[in-house]
């Protein structure tokens, strides 16, 4: 699936819809490891940030669950395990985003002393 410019949806939701479309179609069964993010951002020409923020929507909806320092998978909805993400995946959730927060605002200061 290509992320398409014409669709008036931001790419992450493209994307979330695309990978919510595979779980649903047995593409991805549950237990399923989904891909990572590198090769989910390099396969639909998006950036990495992007992706996360597509895994992002399917980990509010309780459709993946995270496995820090793993692997994102597809959750098991015969579990009934709650949609509502761990606290252990909020944290990594937050870790992630300070992380790319980070990585931002040293960029920002590299540019700014190169002037």
């Amino acid at each position: 699936m290509a992320i398409d410019d014409n669709d008036p949806r931001p790419p992450f939701l493209q994307l979330a819809d695309a990978l919510r479309q595979d779980i649903k179609s047995g593409q991805y069964p549950p237990g399923t490891r989904l891909p990572s993010i590198r090769e989910l951002a390099k396969t639909h020409g998006i950036s990495a940030q992007t992706v996360q923020n597509a895994l992002r929507e399917l980990r509010h909806e309780g459709l993946v669950i995270s496995q820090q320092g793993r692997a994102l998978f597809v959750r098991d909805p015969e579990r009934g395990v709650s949609a509502e993400p761990s606290l252990s995946e909020r944290v990594a959730e937050l870790e992630s985003t300070l992380k790319t927060l980070a990585n931002r605002v040293e960029a920002l200061e590299a540019a700014h002393q190169n002037q």
